[in-house]
């Protein structure tokens, strides 16, 4: 090549490599995701995420000294409450896509720090493949616990690698409070505190292995040892959060694999009793006709929060779902092959989907404007249940109490109300409603851009799946063999532990993955361009 054109094609890559080894770099990437940020906001205004109802429910009870309705504080960890409640809560609401627009940005240049130690043009590929990202992106224009999740988690990931690099106990005490962190985003995230043992394959003598595993088990239990206390004290909850026991695997055994059934066992005839007798007798399933088999058969969303408060009725607050958490035992006990093949499916799916936000469309047409909307139900007509469901509604579980003296009680097939044991419950209960309600109202009403929109969800078909990167990295791994590897390994692992995590219990959703996909994307490219034969270095 002549030097003239060999001049022309190094000096930019010599210059972007500076540029990433500088802080003025780091400052350039977070402007470049801002700008990002907000012109993707013209197509995706902020919207509700999943499960915010709950989580501004937790925040607007958060500081009472006597909490009305504890199911949400439980349930929850506080930090996502936190961050949502007081995006929605200061200045109306003004604060809340800025403190997004934060968060992506600050998310993108902790991973293009983590990536600078395998090298700057590590850093550069993963910074652009991150910004390309439309589906990681789409979940910060979502008010939930994902994007506090994703940033949490690319944080983290800066942790680790540097503690890779420079080992010191300190380092490796920072490792522990952010795997801490994590589960205080979301309680799930505390299996990562297998994570611990990630020093025993970083070089250095035992005795500093063994100082460095000690320090991050101790940074990581001690802040969720201390939630779990204030759960004791305060709700007499001695644990890090509530409700697990129902997630896995009965979240799953009962909605999407239909494994449940009075015959599996002593703790699934509890729960078929239990249903036909308490469950079955009540509006809305009496007038609908429910039937406990057709619920077995088929699952359902809305029955399943009302067994939450089924079994805190029929087997006490302390149980815990644990008789739930034992019929799901007992479902893949009967039928492991079912539960197995749903679990690889569901990884496989979130390994191999892209994320869309539905681009609205005029006139605001159904999914099937063809369908009647009442059915006949023993010679009565009632409105048709949507989304495939048995019901129109189910419990409101948030009311549940340990002494259940607030109650939804319905009048109708269609119709409810609440009632309280005390007077004195109604106006604080009102007051959660109007608090929360006004939260919501916080949240930006502007429309979407639908052609944007419809560009940025063209754009995600397009980006390569998360198992397309996995792969990448397996492959580069193994030809290139660069140093290092140890971190990349442990953060692909711990991604995808999660994800794994979420498929033991839950459906397929795009949600569980998207916060821990950029681990992925590092993978693959520091496979592919880190320096092979050479140890990561930092900045």
């Amino acid at each position: 090549m002549p030097v003239g054109i060999s001049n022309v094609a190094t000096r930019p890559l010599a210059w972007s490599e500076r540029l990433a080894s500088r802080p003025v770099g780091a400052i350039a990437l977070f402007g470049a995701a801002l700008a990002f940020f907000a012109v993707r906001a013209i197509a995706w205004p902020l919207r509700p995420g999943r499960d915010l109802d709950e989580y501004l429910l937790a925040y607007v009870q958060l500081f009472d000294r006597h909490v009305l309705l504890p199911w949400s504080l439980l349930f929850r960890t506080p930090i996502t409450p936190l961050f949502a409640g007081i995006s929605l809560d200061a200045l109306d609401g003004r604060l809340a896509e800025p403190l997004m627009a934060l968060l992506y940005a600050g998310s993108i240049v902790c991973w293009a720090a983590t990536a600078r130690f395998f090298g700057a043009f590590v850093a550069i590929a993963v910074s652009v493949a991150l910004l390309a990202y439309q589906g990681y992106a789409l979940m910060f224009h979502e008010l939930s616990s994902e994007p506090t999740l994703a940033a949490a988690f690319s944080l983290w990931a800066l942790l680790v690698v540097r503690a890779a690099a420079q080992p010191s106990t300190g380092r490796f005490a920072a490792v522990g409070a952010g795997i801490a962190l994590l589960a205080l985003v979301r309680p799930g995230n505390a299996v990562l505190l297998a994570f611990a043992a990630f020093p025993l394959v970083v070089a250095g003598t035992w005795r500093d292995r063994v100082r460095w595993v000690a320090a991050v088990a101790l940074a990581a239990t001690l802040p969720l040892a201390a939630w779990s206390v204030h759960n004791g004290l305060r709700f007499d909850t001695w644990s890090l959060a509530r409700g697990g026991n129902a997630i896995i695997p009965f979240y799953r055994a009962f909605i999407t694999d239909h494994i449940i059934s009075r015959e599996n066992g002593e703790g699934s005839r509890r729960l078929a009793a239990a249903m036909q007798r308490d469950l079955l007798t009540r509006e809305p399933y009496r007038s609908y006709g429910v039937t406990l088999d057709e619920l077995f058969a088929k699952g359902s969303f809305r029955v399943h929060e009302d067994l939450y408060i089924l079994s805190d009725q029929d087997f006490g607050w302390d149980d815990d779902y644990a008789v739930l958490r034992r019929a799901g035992v007992e479902g893949v006990r009967a039928h492991p092959g079912t539960y197995t093949s749903g679990v690889l499916g569901t990884v496989w799916d979130q390994l191999s989907k892209a994320y869309f936000r539905g681009v609205p469309t005029s006139g605001g047409a159904t999914a099937d404007p063809s369908a009647p909307e009442t059915i006949r139900v023993a010679g009565r007509s009632l409105p048709r249940p949507t989304e495939g469901e048995p019901i129109p509604a189910g419990q409101v579980v948030w009311i549940s109490r340990p002494d259940q003296r607030i109650r939804q009680v319905w009048t109708s097939p269609t119709e409810w109300h609440f009632e309280f044991d005390r007077a004195s419950d109604r106006p604080r209960f009102e007051r959660i409603q109007r608090e929360t309600s006004e939260l919501f109202d916080a949240l930006p009403d502007r429309a979407e851009n639908a052609t944007l929109a419809l560009r940025l969800n063209q754009l995600s078909r397009w980006y390569p799946r998360p198992w397309m990167w996995i792969l990448l990295g397996l492959v580069t791994l193994v030809v290139r063999r660069p140093r290092g590897s140890a971190a990349l390994i442990a953060l692909a692992l711990s991604a995808f532990t999660v994800v794994l995590l979420n498929a033991l219990g839950l459906f397929a959703d795009l949600h569980f993955i998207l916060p821990v996909a950029p681990a992925f994307v590092l993978f693959g490219l520091a496979g592919l361009l880190g320096g092979a034969g050479t140890r990561i270095r930092g900045v």
